[in-house]
C-alpha cells in the first residue's frame, strides 16, 4: 500500500511521544510588599450647622456634630483639641457675618451642654482603637438672644495630639 506523503507525515506526527510537542513552562515569584505608616487622620464629617437661628427665642438653640479619628495603630494617650475659631475674642467663640456682626456660640462635649470645651481645650483625652473610626460627638449652642440678620460662619481647627 502506498501512502501519499501528506498522510505519511500526519501518521508519523501522531505516533511521536506527546512530550515532544509540549510547551515549556518557567516559573518565578512576584514579590508584593507595602509599608503602612503609623499615622492618624482626623475629620469632622458633620459640622455644627445651626441653620436658622430664631432671634429672640427664649431658649438656647443647639445642634450636634461629629469628629472622627482613624489611626493605623492603637494609641494610649491622645487629645482631640478645639481651637478658638477664626473669630474668637476674650475667651469666647463667635460666628461672624459679612457686616462683621458677631453671633456667640459655645461648643460642649456632652448633649446636656454642661461641659464646655475651652478655646484650645480638649474635646477628648484618652486612648484610641486602631483602624476603626473613633467617633466623638460635639455639641454647639447659641445662647438665647436677639441677633442681627445675616449668614454667620466660623471655622474651628481640630488638632489631634498623639
Amino acid at each position: 500500500m502506498k501512502l501519499k506523503p501528506c498522510f505519511a507525515l500526519i501518521a508519523l506526527a501522531a505516533s511521536a511521544p506527546a512530550t515532544l510537542f509540549a510547551a515549556e513552562i518557567a516559573n518565578t515569584n512576584l514579590s508584593v510588599t507595602a509599608t503602612v505608616l503609623d499615622s492618624c487622620i482626623v475629620a469632622a464629617p458633620t459640622g455644627l450647622v445651626f441653620a436658622t437661628v430664631n432671634t429672640g427665642a427664649a431658649t438656647n438653640q443647639t445642634v450636634q456634630g461629629l469628629i472622627s479619628v482613624i489611626c493605623t495603630s492603637a494609641k494610649s494617650a491622645v487629645t482631640v483639641n478645639l481651637e478658638g475659631g477664626d473669630n474668637s475674642a476674650a475667651g469666647k467663640r463667635y460666628m461672624k457675618n459679612t457686616a462683621n456682626d458677631l453671633l456667640p456660640y459655645v461648643i460642649t462635649s456632652d448633649a446636656g451642654h454642661t461641659t464646655p470645651v475651652a478655646i484650645d481645650g480638649a474635646l477628648y483625652s484618652g486612648a484610641l482603637n486602631a483602624v476603626a473610626p473613633n467617633l466623638f460627638p460635639v455639641y454647639g449652642q447659641v445662647p438665647a438672644g436677639s441677633y442681627a440678620a445675616g449668614v454667620y460662619t466660623d471655622t474651628v481647627r481640630v488638632t489631634l495630639n498623639y
